[in-house]
């Protein structure tokens, strides 16, 4: 009779499986250690998403069937569920620390002793991850916890430790915040307790990035440098304990906000012939090679992903060689698809090169990867990446000598040298696509594509500049409702308002600003699609150009270029000063910038807190109740940071008819105001302009322009009303229906502080008053 299965028995059975399978990993080499491999994915990239990158292909390739291999995949940045969080994670990188604690937190679970190996991959920001987590592995060792609440506990710590010793600012200012941190929150840590690490097994990442990323590179750099650590501290392996890192690259990715981070292989273990003669990259200690495509081209994430399995392939081989077990069709039990088996089959250097600048991607600062420079960059004096003969692999060179497609990369170097898909390393002349003396032509003729080049990045500061001035000349100019009727181009608006009609509410400030103004919209937008299509007949050209030099066309150039572009870009004053405006200059004026909206916008919130509280204005002791009909007037002063007017208005439904005559004329500091206010660029000097800009962080109205009247009910809540001049005559006369019941009071628009006692800095210049008129209807 067969035995009845229980529950209580069915688990027993599963736990001394579980116990077998352990016994048959673990028991039989003492020696034997663990392999903890850590899997950190690129910026919006998870396993829910369709489309896959090569870190996920790793992590579903391993062989994690016994308990010698433990595995950790690891979302990238920008792939939370609360909307907001991923939109900020996927622009801006938020998020790092959360994944760089969260892999550390499972390194420490799994480490047991000296023979266990750890292994990382990455791509894109996930590089930048894993190398975050390799230094602060190699800085801090690994915590030994009792439970998972000391373990997140100390895991915090020890990052916080590391960022302490490692990250650093030029002027060190954030001492001064960490100190104060510490004084809140004091960590009961000590580095000594935790286990030290000698080795790292292997490092594998795809074309790293910087984690932290801002519209402009200098911003980055800026906030890095001056305000708070973002960036590596420096681009230098531990090359004592770092056994082997490979990194793959990206030869045509064209935005400067994907700027790769390199090692410096300066004093790295170089590879030497075998017995054969040949040199393999197996036997270096850092490897880096460019392969052919843009960013996610190397490391996944594309429909047609055919290009991204060459890199995949081989970083798959480099990490075997180390020890790491995949999935294979021999294995016990044989698996299917076979790892190698199935990456392979789907590898095309023909494969399609996605342009992820195409539309509004275009907007995407340009910049082409020159390797030569990125292989010799300066980051700062004791950051340098120092790459003797940069390696480009076999399948780009396939790729340009096949002629599938008008494939013709612009940043190959003059001295390079090749890696094979077998894995050796040869020099040009070896492989045959040309020799090294062709080489060494082909980049002194190459120099005519980057004269393309600096026309295209010239064309494309033009279009971001005439755009922005499109996207912002509604907000920043007065624009009178009767210019669009009276514009003879009236046929313009109307197609502006068609289009409005489609677009959310929050547009309307931007429909209402380009039908105002059909001819300056027309004109702007027309310079917009001829710049747009400007760059695009430069970047046919520089394709067209550079193929021809790569099949040595007659019509090929074959020397260096000698008009102005060249000598200008080329010239000592021109680079110096580049570098400079990129390096020093511009980070520091934005981290300026930084600081002074920081400043500023706290200094407005803190006002606005006060102000809602009720400490900023106070209400009459004696107001007067208006009854259906009757009016009352009241004087105000323009230098009143919040004027009582006696008139007690009900917010139950009332309705009150309000006019503004002005009594004295207004003045701001010197700058004559209309009764309805002015903006910025109103002002008649440019100092004046300059200080008016600069001071719209500190308006208590935001959005609303200089010395716009407010009216006020009550002094606590912070409920308002503003009163718009008619676009005629300027005069002011408008119903409100209160919101709720109080004395009304009224104020312009100026500049205020959050600090007690210094509220009304900024109104202390005002002159002018005027008579406010109020009658209940």
């Amino acid at each position: 009779m067969p035995m009845r299965t229980t529950p209580q028995r069915a688990s027993f059975v599963l736990e001394q499986e579980c116990r077998d399978q352990h016994r048959a990993n673990i028991v039989p080499g003492a020696g034997m250690g663990r392999k903890i491999v850590l899997l950190s994915d690129g910026t919006g990239n998870s396993a829910a998403k369709v489309w896959r990158t090569n870190v996920w292909r790793t992590f579903e390739a391993l062989d994690v069937s016994g308990s010698d291999q433990v595995a950790f995949y690891d979302d990238g940045v920008g792939t939370s569920s609360f909307k907001p969080l991923a939109m900020l994670g996927g622009a801006f990188g938020f998020g790092l620390k959360r994944n760089v604690i969260d892999i550390y937190k499972f390194a420490c679970r799994n480490w047991r002793d000296d023979s266990d190996e750890i292994f990382g991959f990455g791509f894109s920001r996930g590089a930048f991850t894993i190398r975050v987590v390799m230094g602060l592995i190699l800085n801090q060792g690994l915590i030994v916890a009792a439970t998972e609440k000391e373990l997140d506990r100390k895991a915090r710590a020890a990052y916080r430790a590391y960022r302490r010793e490692r990250y650093h600012t030029v002027w060190r200012v954030e001492h001064l915040f960490r100190s104060l941190r510490d004084l809140v929150r004091r960590d009961d840590y000590d580095k000594a307790d935790n286990r030290v690490i000698q080795r790292i097994r292997f490092i594998g990442v795809w074309d790293t990035v910087a984690a932290y990323g801002l519209p402009i590179d200098e911003m980055t750099r800026g906030i890095s440098r001056f305000i708070w650590p973002l960036q590596f501290p420096d681009h230098r392996l531990d090359l004592t304990r770092v056994v082997r890192a490979c990194q793959a690259l990206s030869i045509d990715e064209e935005r400067t906000t994907f700027h790769p981070e390199l090692w410096d292989e300066c004093g790295a273990r170089s590879a030497s012939p075998r017995r054969d003669g040949e040199r393999y990259l197996a036997d270096e200690q850092v490897s880096q090679v460019w392969f052919p495509g843009v960013h996610s081209n190397v490391g996944g994430g594309y429909p047609d992903d055919s290009l991204a399995y060459i890199p995949l392939v081989w970083m798959l081989r480099e990490a075997e060689a180390c020890g790491l077990r995949f999935k294979s069709d021999q294995g016990t039990p044989p698996a299917d698809p076979d790892t190698f088996k199935h990456a392979i089959v789907n590898c095309d250097k023909d494969g399609r090169l996605y342009d992820p600048r195409k539309g509004v991607g275009g907007y995407y600062r340009y910049g082409p990867r020159k390797i030569e420079l990125l292989s010799n960059y300066i980051y700062a004096k004791r950051d340098v990446v120092s790459v003797a003969r940069p390696k480009v692999h076999e399948s780009a060179l396939c790729r340009i000598a096949s002629r599938v497609h008008a494939y013709a990369p612009v940043g190959l170097p003059a001295v390079y040298d090749v890696a094979t898909y077998d894995g050796r390393i040869v020099t040009p002349d070896a492989f045959g696509l040309e020799t090294s003396g062709e080489a060494a032509t082909r980049a002194e003729a190459q120099e005519h594509v980057w004269n393309e080049v600096w026309k295209r990045r010239i064309v494309y500061f033009l279009t971001v500049g005439v755009s922005l001035w499109l996207a912002l000349y509604p907000l920043l100019r007065k624009l009178p409702a009767k210019d669009e009727y009276l514009s003879p181009f009236r046929w313009i608006s109307d197609i502006i308002r068609l289009v409005g009609g489609f677009l959310p509410g929050f547009a309307q400030t931007w429909i209402d600003g380009y039908a105002r103004s059909p001819v300056q919209f027309s004109l702007l937008f027309a310079a917009v699609i001829v710049l747009i299509a400007w760059s695009g007949r430069l970047a046919a050209g520089i394709s067209d150009t550079m193929g021809a030099i790569w099949r040595r066309a007659p019509s090929a150039p074959v020397t260096r270029p000698t008009n102005w572009i060249y000598r200008l870009r080329t010239s000592r004053i021109y680079t110096a000063f580049h570098d400079w405006l990129k390096r020093r200059g511009a980070p520091a004026f934005f981290a300026l910038l930084f600081v002074y909206l920081g400043v500023t916008l706290t200094s407005h919130l803190l006002y606005n807190v006060q102000d809602i509280a009720g400490f900023t204005c106070r209400e009459s002791p004696d107001t007067k109740r208006l009854a259906r009909g009757e009016e009352a007037s009241a004087t105000f002063a323009t230098s009143g940071l919040c004027n009582n007017t006696g008139i007690f208005v009900e917010g139950n439904g009332a309705r009150y008819l309000v006019k503004v005559e002005t009594t004295e004329p207004f003045r701001d500091g010197g700058i004559a105001s209309p009764l309805g206010g002015f903006y910025s660029t109103d002002a008649p000097d440019w100092h004046q302009q300059l200080a008016l800009v600069l001071g719209v962080p500190l308006r208590r109205e935001l959005t609303r322009p200089w010395f716009r009247l407010v009216l006020r009910y009550g002094a606590v809540g912070g409920e308002e009303v503003f009163l718009d001049p008619d676009p005629e005559d300027g005069t002011i006369e408008a119903v409100i229906r209160p919101t709720r019941s109080g004395e009304l009071l009224v104020f312009v628009n100026d500049a205020v502080l959050g600090v007690p006692g210094f509220y009304d800095t900024f109104y202390r210049n005002n002159e002018g008053a005027a008579k406010l008129i109020v009658k209940r209807r």
